[in-house]
């Protein structure tokens, strides 16, 4: 789906999408070759290098400068990097932080939002909190398959000899999630705020969105006679109740904040805040949520005959009776 651009990584509170950290990651690898082209890069061979250049020896240096782009591209890099040591400092451990910037399967230069949520949730998957932030993201079509991951539920626990215990079904979130979302949360983002409401996967934090859902196929309706094409929005979403959804209304948050221009561009963020806040409040008064509950004391499964021969299960020790299955049984032989 198309929607509204990804984050201005020039502003303090850009947020990149996932084309601008696959640049970003491209640059590295650039430099990388040029560290690897001057014979690596560790401090003997950097210092060596620098004493033949010095000393009047032939050699080459590549010196590649960093383009507008290139630049940004590592500013929003380091913006998520800087809100997710932020929520870490207000919460410590228990809430995780996790950014996507589209919902496209395979984005620009090959990179994918699969890939993106996938390296950020999994690796949170046990912590108590989760902040998703889809602000400024320009949608996709992967709303279902992030939802299927948080709508797993964590119902029945295994436990080892030694070690912690875990969870059934893999991977399974049982914390307290929170959506965060924009005017500029757009398309197939704003299907998964929806869904995260309307699921009970969490609260819908922010403003309102964008308001545009309509979609088109990705093969172009129209071939035109000089080889090019264009595509017309052809479907759209409507919910179980029979109204038509999100189209040229949005999502209202289920608690609305805004991020005032001036603070902002201080390095404030109201929105993300005010998560923290709604996440640190219910953690505090469910203080068990998002952990594995402590297993049980090991039962007493040793075999008594007696109780066998009686019609029980070999393992109650009732007097005079043989357990539940044998006073049923006598039951039904009388």
């Amino acid at each position: 789906g198309g929607g509204g651009g990804g984050g201005d990584p020039g502003h303090p509170s850009g947020l990149p999408t996932a084309s601008q950290r696959s640049r970003a990651r491209r640059t590295r690898e650039m430099f990388a070759d040029a560290a690897a082209a001057l014979g690596g890069d560790s401090p003997r061979r950097r210092k060596k290098n620098h004493s033949k250049l010095r000393g009047g020896a032939v050699g080459a240096v590549v010196a590649t400068p960093f383009d507008h782009q290139n630049c940004s591209d590592l500013r929003a890099a380091d913006a998520v990097r800087a809100r997710r040591a932020y929520v870490k400092s207000r919460a410590d451990d228990d809430v995780a932080y996790v950014y996507l910037g589209d919902m496209e399967q395979d984005g620009e230069g090959g990179s994918a939002s699969f890939d993106d949520f996938a390296s950020q949730f999994y690796p949170a998957v046990r912590a108590r909190g989760m902040i998703i932030d889809v602000r400024r993201n320009a949608g996709g079509n992967i709303d279902t398959w992030i939802l299927e991951r948080l709508l797993r539920a964590a119902w029945l626990f295994n436990a080892e000899r030694s070690g912690p215990p875990d969870v059934t079904m893999q991977y399974a979130f049982s914390g307290e999630v929170v959506v965060l979302v924009d005017e500029r949360t757009s398309s197939d983002a704003e299907i998964f705020a929806l869904a995260a409401r309307r699921l009970g996967v969490g609260t819908v934090i922010g403003q309102r969105t964008w308001g545009g859902a309509v979609g088109y196929s990705g093969d172009a309706e129209l071939a035109l006679v000089d080889g090019s094409a264009f595509t017309i929005p052809s479907f759209g979403p409507y919910d179980a109740d029979g109204a038509w959804a999100i189209e040229q209304r949005g999502v209202v948050p289920d608690v609305v904040v805004a991020n005032a221009p001036v603070a902002t561009s201080r390095g404030g963020d109201a929105q993300l805040d005010a998560a923290i806040e709604v996440l640190n409040k219910k953690l505090a008064e469910a203080p068990a949520k998002g952990k594995v509950p402590i297993k049980p004391t090991y039962p007493n499964r040793s075999f008594d005959a007696k109780t066998c021969e009686a019609g029980g299960d070999g393992s109650a020790k009732e007097e005079g009776g043989g357990g539940e299955d044998a006073k049923a049984a006598k039951a039904v032989g009388a």
